[in-house]
C-alpha cells in the first residue's frame, strides 16, 4: 500500500503507474515483462517508439499505448536503423506525470522523462549492446557504421546513455550477469528481479527423440553450432526462430534438421513438450527458453556463462559446454543424455521463475524504493500486505 494525500493508505495497485518500453513490434521476453507490468496496473498508459500491433502479443491490443513520431515511419524489422533518432523521440515524450514511470529498458526507454516528484525505474534487460559491447546489433552493417564514420555520434549517445541512466531513481537488473554489466557500466548496484516465465503453459512430459533450439536467428545466437553437432552426430533438431541467418542455416542443415521459422505457441508448446532435451548456445542475458524447456520437463545443454548459470543446474537440470566448438557441443550432448532428473522436479525448479515470482520481487523493490524516497523526505511511502502472495490479486 502506499501513502496518498493526507497519510491515507491506497493499496499499491492503485499507484499510478506509468510504463515506458523501448519499442512494441517483437515477441520477446522484454515485451512479456511488459505485459506482467501491465498486468499488475491495468490503467498504465504504456509509452513506446513505435507500435505494431500485428509484430507482438495480441494482449498489447486492449491497452493505453502511446507512441512518438517514429511511429509513423514505415518499418518495422527494419527499426534498428533508426538508432540515431531513439533518444530524441522518447525526450518529445515530455515529461510522464505519475507516481511511478517503470522503463523496460534495453538500450532508449529509459531516456523518457518523468515529471518532478515522479520515481523513476528501469527494469534493464542490458545496457545498450551497440554502445557497450556485445556486437548484437541484427545487421553487421549497423555495427560498421558506429565503428567508423559515426564515431562522434557513438561516443554522444553513450554520455546520453549515461546521463540518463544516473536520472534514475531506481534500476533493477534481470540476472546478476546484467547486474554486474550495470555496475560496471553506470556504476550503479541493481537488484536483481528475474523476468516473469509463464511456465503454466507448459505440462512436464518424458523425453522425446529430436533436439530443439528456439532463438532469433542473429550471428550472437550461434545457432549454427547446434545444426553443425546434430549433423554430426545425425540426430533429430528442431530449430524455431526467424532472423537473418535463416538462409545460411537452410544451406548448413542436413537431413536430420527442420527448420520450422515462426511458430505460433501451441506449436511451440507441443515442441517443447515432446522434444528430447533444449539447446542453448548464446551467452543470454537470462535466457527464458531454458526456464520453459524445463517447465516442460526437459533438460538443458547450454554455453556456460550468462544467465544460464542462474536458471540451469549442472547435473540435475542441463549440461553445460564451456568452448563453442562443434566437439565441445557434442560433448555435452552426450552428458545430457545420462541425465535422469525427473520431468516434475524439472517443473517444479521452473517455478522459481513464475510470473507470480516476478510480481512478489517487483513489489518489493519497490517497496523499498518508495521507503528510502519517504524516509528521505519524498511524497509517498509504501507498505506491502503483510502476506506477499496477495500480490497476485491486484
Amino acid at each position: 500500500m502506499a501513502a496518498g494525500e493526507g497519510g491515507a493508505l491506497v493499496p499499491l495497485g492503485d499507484l499510478q503507474v506509468a510504463i515506458v518500453h523501448d519499442y512494441l513490434n517483437q515477441r520477446g521476453g522484454a515485451e512479456r515483462v511488459v505485459l506482467e507490468l501491465s498486468r499488475m496496473w491495468p490503467a498504465a498508459p504504456i509509452y513506446t517508439s513505435l507500435y505494431r500491433p500485428e509484430s507482438t502479443f495480441p494482449e498489447f491490443r486492449g491497452r493505453q499505448i502511446r507512441t512518438t513520431p517514429l511511429d509513423l515511419i514505415p518499418v518495422d524489422r527494419g527499426f534498428r536503423n533508426l538508432l540515431p533518432l531513439y533518444p530524441a523521440a522518447f525526450r518529445m515524450l515530455g515529461a510522464i506525470e505519475a507516481d511511478a514511470v517503470i522503463a523496460s529498458s534495453s538500450g532508449w526507454a529509459h531516456m523518457a522523462r518523468a515529471a518532478p516528484g515522479t520515481l523513476r525505474v528501469v527494469y534493464c534487460h542490458t545496457p545498450a549492446r551497440w554502445l557497450y559491447g556485445g556486437g548484437h546489433l541484427n545487421g553487421r552493417g549497423a555495427q560498421r557504421l558506429l565503428a567508423g564514420a559515426a564515431r562522434p555520434l557513438f561516443r554522444s549517445l553513450r554520455a546520453a546513455d549515461r546521463a540518463a541512466a544516473h536520472r534514475t531513481d531506481l534500476y533493477v537488473a534481470n540476472s546478476q550477469t546484467v547486474r554486474a554489466r550495470i555496475r560496471r557500466v553506470y556504476g550503479i548496484d541493481a537488484p536483481v528481479v528475474h523476468p516473469p516465465v509463464d511456465v503454466a503453459r507448459f505440462a512436464p512430459r518424458p523425453p522425446g527423440e529430436r533436439l530443439l533450439v528456439v532463438s532469433r536467428l542473429l550471428p550472437y545466437k550461434h545457432v549454427e553450432l547446434v545444426v553443425r553437432a546434430a549433423n554430426r552426430l545425425g540426430v533429430g533438431l528442431d530449430v524455431v526462430g526467424e532472423g537473418p541467418m535463416l538462409g545460411e542455416l537452410r544451406q548448413l542443415a542436413g537431413p536430420t534438421v527442420a527448420l520450422h521459422g515462426a511458430v505460433d505457441d501451441a506449436q511451440l508448446v507441443e515442441l517443447m513438450e515432446r522434444c528430447r532435451a533444449v539447446c542453448v548456445a548464446a551467452e543470454e542475458d537470462f535466457g527464458l527458453v531454458a526456464v520453459e524447456a524445463q517447465a516442460a520437463g526437459k533438460t538443458v545443454i547450454a554455453y556456460g556463462r550468462g544467465g544460464a548459470l542462474e536458471t540451469v543446474e549442472e547435473g540435475v537440470s542441463g549440461v553445460f559446454f564451456h568452448e563453442r566448438s562443434v566437439e565441445s557441443l557434442i560433448e555435452a550432448i552426450r552428458a545430457c543424455e545420462r541425465l535422469d532428473t525427473a520431468p516434475e522436479v524439472l517443473a517444479r525448479r521452473a517455478g522459481r521463475f513464475s510470473s507470480g515470482a516476478f510480481r512478489v520481487r517487483m513489489a518489493r523493490v519497490l517497496a523499498e524504493a518508495l521507503a528510502r524516497r519517504s524516509a528521505s523526505g519524498g511524497e509517498t511511502a509504501l507498505q506491502l500486505p503483510a502476506a506477499l502472495s496477495e500480490v497476485g490479486d491486484w
